[in-house]
């Protein structure tokens, strides 16, 4: 039976790398929301369109775009997958309770995949990381300039090993800004865990301070696949 895995951590925390593996291992197609919508605001577009231009501003003070705005598109993108046949991995995906419970008529992105996967298909992953950790790991990230792939951590290399793009920091990783986002992250999604265990949906927590090939492998222990 097909899945919608829904990986939740804090910034830094590896939830689009865990969702590529997800998506390697044939689990789903991984819906990255974050880099979906970074790619519409580096658009040309971007710089006519007053909606984005909204909510660039608020990505780069750290702040989650607006919810409403951000269900129309992560819908329309599980709907496709869904129509595909295919699993479905979001990666820190639905961000705010609107997004997840309470959208248009009370009809979130939860009530939509429990009725495309049914309920008990629907698995909340937890990546648990010290917010320590995840500054640290924010002001450390480079990231390829071509493929967006990130460097491992303590590599001493100036090219990606997959495109041999060279590597360049986030305009996002920086201090300021990052206690803005784990801020958000408190306050505005980790609340949704919370919802998502009393209405019955599967959430188990995982180890996120290890390796990621060892996150990788309690996560498919976890879902058993």
């Amino acid at each position: 039976m097909k899945k919608a895995v829904i990986i939740y951590g804090p910034p830094g925390s590896g939830k689009s790398t865990q969702a590529d593996l997800l998506a390697r291992k044939g689990v789903g197609i991984h819906f990255d929301t974050g880099k979906y919508i970074g790619t519409l605001l580096s658009s040309p577009e971007a710089k006519k369109s007053k909606t984005l231009l909204r909510e660039k501003r608020l990505v780069d003070k750290g702040i989650l775009c607006t919810p409403s705005w951000v269900l129309s598109i992560v819908a329309r993108a599980a709907h496709a997958i869904e129509a595909s046949g295919n699993g479905i991995v979001l990666s820190g995906s639905p961000r705010t309770m609107y997004e997840a419970f309470d959208g248009p008529s009370g009809n979130g992105l939860m009530k939509e995949l429990s009725k495309n996967y049914g309920k008990k298909n629907v698995v909340i992953i937890e990546l648990s990381v010290r917010e320590k950790t995840s500054m640290k790991r924010n002001m450390q990230r480079y990231v390829c300039g071509v493929c967006n792939l990130p460097r491992l951590a303590g590599a001493k290399v100036s090219r990606c090993s997959f495109c041999a793009g060279p590597f360049k920091k986030r305009k996002d990783d920086n201090a300021n800004v990052m206690k803005v986002r784990l801020k958000e992250y408190r306050e505005r999604t980790q609340p949704i865990i919370v919802r998502a265990k009393k209405e019955g949906y599967a959430v188990r927590k995982v180890n996120g301070e290890k390796l990621p090939y060892q996150i990788h492998l309690a996560i498919r222990k976890l879902l058993k696949v």
